[in-house]
C-alpha cells in the first residue's frame, strides 16, 4: 500500500517534490504501522492435544463448549475447556485450510463431543459433521431438521 502512495504522489507531482512534504512520510508510516496491527498477529498452532489462535489457547481432549457461529463474513467457532481457557472467534476457514492442522483440531473435538463433558448444540454438530451416535444424544428438538420432517 505504501508503494502504491508513492508511485501515486509521484505520478501526480510529475517529480519526487512530495519526499519534502512531512505529512506524506507520517501518512505511509502510519498506514504501514496500521496494515501491520492488522495482519502481523493472526497465526495458529497445534500441538497434539491444544490449539493456539493469536494469544487465546485451549485444550482440545478437554473441550466443555463448543459453538459456531458468524462473524461478519467469517465461520467461526467458539471453544472453551475445562481449565476455563477460551477462543472466541476461530475462523474456521484459517484451520481447515491446513489439513494437518484441522486433524489435529478435528480429532480433539471428536474426543471431546465423545467423553459426554462437551456442551455442543446441533447446529454446531451439523457443520462440523460430527455423527450423533458421538456423546450424548440431543433432544428431538435440538436435531437438525431437514426438509420433509416435522416438527
Amino acid at each position: 500500500m505504501v508503494l502504491l502512495l508513492v508511485v501515486y504522489l509521484t505520478v501526480l507531482n510529475g517529480d519526487f517534490r512530495w519526499v519534502h512534504w512531512w505529512i506524506m512520510w507520517v501518512i505511509m508510516a502510519v498506514g504501514a504501522w496500521m496494515m501491520f496491527r492488522a495482519t502481523a498477529n493472526h497465526w495458529t498452532a497445534a500441538g497434539a492435544s491444544w490449539v493456539q489462535w493469536r494469544s487465546s489457547w485451549v485444550d482440545t481432549y478437554r473441550l466443555t463448549r463448543i459453538r459456531f457461529s458468524a462473524d461478519g463474513y467469517s465461520r467461526v467457532l467458539r471453544l472453551k475447556d475445562a481449565h476455563g481457557n477460551e477462543i472466541h472467534s476461530f475462523k474456521i476457514s484459517d484451520i481447515q485450510g491446513n489439513p494437518d492442522l484441522w486433524d489435529l483440531v478435528y480429532n480433539g473435538i471428536l474426543h471431546s463431543v465423545a467423553s459426554g463433558n462437551c456442551d455442543i448444540d446441533a447446529k454446531t454438530r451439523h457443520i462440523l459433521k460430527i455423527p450423533y451416535e458421538l456423546g450424548p444424544r440431543p433432544t428431538r428438538s435440538e436435531r437438525i431438521r431437514g426438509p420433509g420432517r416435522r416438527g
